[in-house]
């Protein structure tokens, strides 16, 4: 059985990532499952983190594209046929389950897995005999591990601009994400009015 650490980019997987390092736990592999809507400075991000540890982070690629669920049409239930448009569906959104999950579960099979969630998002635990949540079992909330990054001088820089980090163009994201995209983010502003017309 393989060890193997689901990296996001965000504070709480990276400090999760970087503890297990610190003491010594097995790590066999870490894995990023990229979206495809990710800010350029996730990817410098994972380099940084890369270089500081000394390991290579695989990074994962869907087997489909944002715009081909985007653009394409519903097959079942009350909405079949009709353009799909953007994911508002919660827990997880159409292409959360398709560029995240299904390939992470794809490239993880029955191995161990371990996920970044914080002591005090415990609702977020899915399945404990799958998973490992090593920041619970070490009652790290997620401020614990935003101090924990500015100690090492190791927090993403978006959290500049941004409390959680996700998709750039996700519609339940806050009115004051969007701003700072708008403000901070124009190549991604301009993706996202792109798709509203």
């Amino acid at each position: 059985m393989k060890h193997i650490v689901s990296f996001s980019g965000g504070k709480d997987s990276t400090a999760m990532l970087l503890m297990m390092i610190e003491k010594g736990m097995r790590i066999d592999e870490i894995i990023f499952c990229d979206t495809g809507l990710e800010f350029d400075e996730v990817y410098e991000y994972i380099y940084k983190i890369e270089k500081f540890i000394g390991r290579k982070i695989i990074v994962l690629k869907p087997d489909s594209t944002f715009d081909d669920w985007f653009y394409g049409k519903w097959t079942r239930g009350i909405h079949k046929a009709e353009q799909r448009g953007f994911p508002y569906k919660k827990d997880p959104c159409y292409w959360t389950r398709e560029s995240k999950v299904k390939t992470a579960d794809k490239f993880i099979g029955k191995n161990i897995r371990y996920l970044g969630i914080a002591y005090d998002e415990q609702h977020r635990i899915q399945n404990i005999n799958t998973y490992k949540y090593p920041l619970i079992y070490w009652k790290m909330t997620e401020q614990d591990c935003k101090n924990y990054l500015i100690k090492l001088n190791l927090l993403n820089p978006l959290y500049k601009y941004f409390d959680r980090l996700g998709c750039y163009l996700c519609p339940r994201q806050p009115l004051k994400s969007f701003h700072a995209i708008y403000k901070y983010f124009p190549k991604e502003w301009n993706k996202i009015r792109k798709r509203r017309k």
